[in-house]
């Protein structure tokens, strides 16, 4: 995208929320923006759901198809569903997520850290920054952190790859810090398009992002990972899907170039709509809500529209109104053809639609696995029913009608925490509960193994049907950044490859 570009989609945003913040001088100098937070700020929320790019690749094909959310579409089947690699979808989150996201919220750190007037700023800046290199490192492995985005300030072109646990150390560091550094009167949060300013929230995000990253630990560290977890329980989490992280889209230009999106609309949406890649559920999650009675089956999917013995015959009595595509199998290959699927409802396409970064379903389904672990005080079924719930109600910011609260009652009734299955049931809830941010859902699955997934057998898998465990790095890093990039292959298995497991999977 050109620069220009970028500042007239920030503009344009402001001028449509009517933020008070001032960006007359943005308009005469668009440089101004490398020194303004806010305008910063703004443009990396934007960016982290807006950017069609990655989210089209990394989050639907990649990710998705991993975890079998989609398939059908030729993209998602060929490369996610199949894994077969493509360097330009392995790498996009990668490029974007450096030149666009990670650069910027440095750089606010740099420009507020001196300024007492600014501490909140710079607080939500150490929060973002975590947001921002979390997905990153949780898909590549080491990754460039402690000197990344410095090369303006400091000079620095070739950064260090750190290594993920020394990552993960300063994720748990900065969190802290930006919870007891967000106070009331430490300066006003500009540009906020997440909580518009709101401190208290900020504060619970913090915490919220502390308890998810604990756990993403629990398997590798689990004495560490109790630890931040009751840290993060102990400060307040999130207490209700009012707490919830969302970025909440406008009507922004959709087109066939995804780097020339303004950011202002939902990425993936773009992506659904984009020659109909990830328009279809798997088998797997369609089956699994279909057949447990749950109530976010016609909240999420279209009923299909022939039958699958015949198709252009009527649905038949007593027959599925719901069916998924197989994972491996494009949408004609599916029985009865692409009509005899259900596809994904269409608020969930709009420019406008919302996207889900943290929940309160997450952090009860959290808690719960927490619980049964023994790591914090309270009932793992209750925490687990909580997080069921609020997974349910949340669907309703995209448009969705609401399930009602005796539908949902009898749905927890019938599906409650069961023992000996705590692990497996909580963690395909969190896979659920994920469904439209798949990047978290791939990471949650290498956690915890679940849940297990429809064997991948088509030939021309490269992998041999065996799911990949990260992607892998961009291959021209050889070139800009040689010895950094070859010390960390050394550390991930000698060679760039997504067979090899990041840090904290230990499953």
């Amino acid at each position: 995208m050109k620069f220009k570009q970028i500042i007239i989609a920030i503009l344009a945003l402001f001028t449509a929320v009517g933020c008070t913040e001032n960006f007359d001088a943005l308009e005469k100098d668009p440089v101004a923006l490398t020194a303004n937070p806010a305008g910063q700020l703004t443009f990396t929320q934007l960016c982290m759901s807006g950017d069609g790019f990655y989210q089209w690749r990394t989050n639907l094909i990649y990710s998705g198809g991993f975890v079998q959310h989609y398939s059908g579409a030729w993209n998602v089947t060929t490369f996610g569903s199949r894994f077969n690699k493509d360097d330009g979808y392995a790498t996009a989150l990668w490029r974007n997520g450096y030149s666009n996201e990670l650069k910027n919220v440095v750089d606010i750190l740099e420009n507020t850290k001196n300024d007492p007037a600014a501490s909140n700023m710079n607080a939500v800046g150490k929060i973002m920054k975590v947001m921002v290199a979390q997905r990153m490192t949780d898909i590549y492995g080491d990754i460039p952190y402690s000197e990344a985005g410095l090369g303006y300030s400091k000079g620095i072109v070739t950064p260090k790859y750190d290594k993920q646990e020394d990552i993960y150390t300063s994720f748990f560091k900065e969190l802290d810090e930006a919870y007891n550094q967000l106070k009331v009167g430490g300066g006003s949060i500009k540009g906020d398009l997440f909580y518009n300013g709101d401190v208290l929230k900020w504060k619970k995000l913090a915490n919220t992002l502390r308890l998810r990253l604990g756990m993403r630990i629990s398997e590798i560290k689990p004495v560490e990972a109790e630890k931040q977890v009751k840290a993060a329980l102990q400060n307040g989490v999130f207490a209700s899907n009012e707490d919830n992280c969302i970025m909440r889209h406008l009507d922004a230009s959709f087109n066939d170039d995804p780097a020339s999106i303004d950011f202002r609309g939902n990425g993936l949406a773009y992506a659904f709509v984009g020659n109909e890649n990830g328009d279809h559920f798997t088998t797997l999650v369609i089956d699994y809500l279909r057949d447990n009675g749950d109530p976010r089956l016609t909240m999420l999917a279209t009923p299909k529209k022939t039958s699958s013995v015949k198709q252009g015959a009527p649905i038949g009595p007593g027959e599925n109104l719901y069916e998924g595509v197989k994972p491996g199998l494009y949408q004609y290959q599916a029985p009865g053809g692409t009509d005899a699927t259900s596809g994904i409802q269409d608020y969930f396409k709009k420019k406008t639609t919302p996207f889900l970064h943290v929940s309160y379903s997450e952090t009860q389904l959290l808690l719960a696995e927490a619980a049964f672990r023994g790591w914090v005080s309270g009932s793992a079924a209750d925490y687990y029913k909580k997080g069921v719930e609020a997974g349910i109600k949340q669907l309703e910011i995209y448009g969705a009608l609401p399930a009602g609260q005796s539908k949902i009652d009898t749905y927890l009734n019938a599906k409650p925490l069961v023992a000996g299955k705590e692990k497996e049931q909580i963690a395909t809830q969190l896979w659920i509960t994920y469904i439209f941010n798949s990047i978290e859902a791939y990471s949650n699955w290498r956690r915890t193994g679940f849940p297990k997934l429809v064997p991948i057998t088509n030939p021309d898998s490269q992998t041999n049907g065996v799911t990949p465990t990260r992607l892998y790095y961009p291959n021209d890093e050889m070139q800009k950044n040689e010895a950094n990039y070859l010390d960390a292959l050394a550390r991930m298995g000698g060679k760039n490859d997504w067979l090899n497991k990041v840090w904290w999977d230990a499953n």
